[in-house]
């Protein structure tokens, strides 16, 4: 079931202070790309202290170098990571060969994901995609890898990080925004669809997951 906070004003600011609370001290983070990540890392950079010694790993990436704009870690470096003065990074190389990539990954970030991650970041988009688990991808049956290349609506090729890992996160924040994506919150949050046909519904069971929306993406809850 999940948990929702809803912040009428001032969205970035209240998010990325709920954020840090629920961080702070703690040692692993997931950060996503999307629009509302790059609202809300800025705010984020605000608490860098909270964040120091952090090991930064993403939930998935274009297939593109880090200089490229579309790049999820290039976006996070410039507005949140170059902020905290110590830290660990774990990218996703989207310039190599996607399954090249994805088995380097898997096997970066195994010992983390069998500990447990700390802290799991992700968007949401108006699919209910989730990292970049689309509906209907492969992806969502995966059981044991846990980065994979996938082919993104986009055009674009992708990495994702798969459910075994999203799920081994120990608290999930889901960051949305916008009244364009109010009805797949109320769809995610009260229906009982499987998640191949609504990826976000991988998390209705784990036990720490909640929604940070503003007021627009919770209009029809």
């Amino acid at each position: 079931m999940f948990n929702v906070e809803v912040f009428t004003s001032d969205y970035a600011t209240k998010a990325a202070g709920h954020i840090a609370e629920r961080f702070a001290g703690r040692g692993s983070l997931i950060l996503t790309g999307g629009s509302t990540a790059e609202v809300v890392y800025p705010a984020l950079a605000r608490h860098a202290l909270a964040l120091e010694g952090t090991t930064f790993l993403f939930s998935d990436e274009r297939c593109v170098p880090p200089t490229d704009p579309a790049s999820n870690y290039g976006m996070a470096r410039n507005l949140l990571i170059d902020h905290v003065t110590t830290k660990t990074i774990h990218r996703m190389r989207g310039e190599d060969p996607p399954e090249l990539a994805a088995q380097l990954y898997h096997e970066a970030v195994a010992d983390l994901v069998a500990r447990g991650i700390d802290v799991c970041l992700l968007g949401m988009g108006a699919d209910g995609h989730v990292g970049a688990n689309f509906p209907g991808s492969l992806t969502l049956d995966e059981t044991e890898r846990l980065c994979l290349p996938v082919q993104r609506p986009d055009g674009l090729g992708g990495l994702t990080l798969t459910p075994p890992a999203l799920l081994a996160a120990q608290t999930v924040l889901l960051i949305v925004t916008g009244e364009s994506k109010a009805g797949m919150v109320r769809k995610v949050i009260q229906g009982d669809e499987k998640p191949v046909t609504l990826p976000a519904r991988i998390l209705a069971d784990h036990p720490s997951a909640t929604f940070l929306l503003d007021e627009a993406a919770a209009s029809a809850l």
